[in-house]
């Protein structure tokens, strides 16, 4: 029953193309860096909102201008750094979660939030456009209905 009401009121992830293809990628390969994906994107379901403060898993992107974006991280681990970058829409805190970039910076270490930040900010205005138009279509649809309703 617990398990049910975790997916009930958790937060719902919509992940942006970049994430899918990555994603995709680390699920083929298998192995550590999916299992440490896994738990992230468990981490995220389990959130019944946007968090209110910082955590050793949800931290606050310094590298962000634009938004504010939280990247979720796991454990210390020798083999794997994976991250995701996510960010939750104003007005949606506690129904949707966009995941936009997934990594693994242990090569690079924190250099890889330089060129991450960006693209996850990116894929927030791309995401904002699409569901502009998305709710503006659906705005048209109901005048529609409205205007046909009216001549009856």
């Amino acid at each position: 029953m617990y398990y049910l009401r975790v997916i009930l009121t958790g937060v719902r992830i919509q992940a942006s193309r970049e994430f899918g293809t990555w994603f995709a990628h680390v699920r083929d390969e298998g192995g550590v860096r999916l299992a440490r994906t896994s738990d992230l994107l468990g981490a995220l379901r389990e959130l019944p909102a946007k968090p209110d403060e910082e955590s050793a898993t949800f931290k606050r992107v310094r590298q962000a201008r634009r938004y504010d974006i939280w990247r979720v991280a796991h454990p210390f681990d020798a083999d794997v750094a994976v991250r995701i970058l996510c960010w939750f829409p104003d007005g949606r805190p506690d129904t949707a979660v966009v995941a936009l970039v997934g990594g693994d910076k242990k090569v690079i270490q924190d250099l890889w939030y330089d060129s991450a930040t960006p693209r996850a900010e990116a894929a927030i205005d791309q995401w904002i456009r699409r569901h502009t138009m998305l709710t503006n279509a659906e705005d048209d649809d109901d005048k529609d209905e409205e205007t046909s309703n009216d001549g009856q």
